[in-house]
């Protein structure tokens, strides 16, 4: 059979051919089969931008005809449009070898950073704190190889950062540990050994003992100050918010030990109106945590949801980026102001964590409302507080928060 005449294709004409060459199919035109001593390979011809251009569509066996000429079609269609099947396999090959160089040569702190940030899932605030290390505290450092920065380096690094800020600079020198030992594993040679043969340089600082001992806050609003505070904040006309947005964050605050982050991205369907439940769906640890609402707490929300806008419980008008309420840290500044109380939105959680402390409530009961875990503790995984339980722990809290509070003065 001449190779040069074109064949109607069938399974059993394909199967039957043996001799090497190229053969044609006689129905669709450009659609062709390469034979040779070890295999059989359906392929396209067709001029593209005035050249012959021949592309592999795949192996006669592992595909069967109806499938080959489906895929034919398609990519003689694509030809037909300036389309070169060889042209986007080989910017393919070129993108997988770019990546594949990437990862195999030294990578600078910068490369190493972005990598990382496209391996993990950080929470915004992490994130915020990460991009302000690396491109405010170390953006000297982002053209340097990370493999190749010294112990001296990070010591005098440390230094300077330290007479700044202490706690900034353990940040700094934690996210490049992060970053170091992420790469560690992340940039292989072909042999999947690391190419940073290098020891993190911020062990250094363990070895010398030289991190800051940043000394934990302890404050709170004491219980001869609740009135005070409490009264000012019901009140503080100043705070010029409409809707009492800010005062009923603070007042959320306090009475739920929530966070400030959390308590600010509070949504609707995280809030049980009926049966009076709130809920923290992205505490520090992880897990959901649900509290019981004071009688107080639910009408704050039962009247916020009258005048609800958005899917925020403390939504903003004037925040329309984010939808909830930013501007916080100015009324905290202003209740400081009238009042004389130095108080931080943290403070806030630890006031409700020293309440709840001093209740006559056992261990089990105050964790739980405070969200705590005690690691290794085996009982605690079988031990259920009731709701009930829980409830009148949360208005007893509330009733000594608002124990001073004069409505209307």
């Amino acid at each position: 059979m001449p190779k040069s005449d074109r064949l109607k294709f069938t399974k059993t004409t394909i199967d039957a051919l043996s001799e090497p060459g190229i053969y044609r199919d006689s129905e669709l035109i450009g659609f062709a089969i390469r034979v040779n001593t070890t295999c059989k390979t359906y392929i396209v011809e067709k001029k593209v931008k005035g050249k012959s251009v021949r592309a592999t569509i795949g192996l006669h066996g592992n595909l069967t005809l109806s499938q080959a000429r489906i895929l034919a079609q398609g990519l003689l269609s694509q030809m037909a449009q300036g389309y070169n099947p060889n042209e986007a396999k080989k910017a393919e090959r070129q993108k997988i070898e770019g990546e594949l160089l990437t990862f195999r040569q030294h990578p600078t702190l910068e490369l190493a950073y972005n990598e990382y940030l496209k391996n993990r899932t950080l929470k915004p605030r992490t994130l915020k704190d990460y991009d302000q290390v690396v491109n405010v505290y170390l953006k000297d450092w982002k053209s340097f190889k990370i493999g190749e920065i010294s112990r001296a380096q990070v010591q005098q690094k440390y230094t300077d950062l330290s007479e700044r800020s202490p706690a900034q600079a353990n940040l700094a020198m934690a996210v490049l540990r992060a970053i170091f030992n992420f790469s560690l594993e992340h940039f292989l040679d072909e042999n999947d050994e690391s190419i940073i043969t290098s020891v993190n340089p911020v062990l250094t600082l363990k070895a010398k003992r030289t991190w800051n001992k940043i000394k934990r806050r302890k404050g709170y609003i004491k219980q001869e100050q609740l009135s005070d505070w409490v009264n000012a904040v019901m009140s503080f006309s100043a705070l010029r918010q409409e809707r009492n947005t800010v005062r009923d964050f603070l007042i959320t605050l306090i009475l739920t030990g929530f966070r400030r982050d959390e308590c600010q991205t509070l949504k609707w369907d995280s809030v049980d109106l009926k049966y009076g439940w709130i809920t923290s769906n992205d505490p520090k640890n992880g897990e959901a945590h649900s509290l019981p609402m004071g009688d107080r707490l639910w009408e704050i929300m039962r009247s916020r949801d009258e005048q609800k806008f958005n899917e925020y419980v403390f939504s903003s008008p004037k925040s329309k980026l984010k939808g909830y309420t930013t501007n916080l840290f100015d009324a905290k500044r202003k209740i400081i102001e009238e009042t004389g109380i130095q108080f931080t939105f943290h403070d806030l959680r630890r006031t409700f964590g020293t309440i709840a402390e001093n209740l006559d409530y056992g261990q089990y009961t105050i964790k739980r409302l405070l969200n705590h875990t005690v690691t290794g503790d085996v009982t605690e995984g079988y031990i259920q507080i009731s709701d009930k339980k829980l409830r009148l722990a949360m208005q007893e809290i509330e009733d000594i928060v608002f124990e001073g509070y004069k409505k209307g003065g």
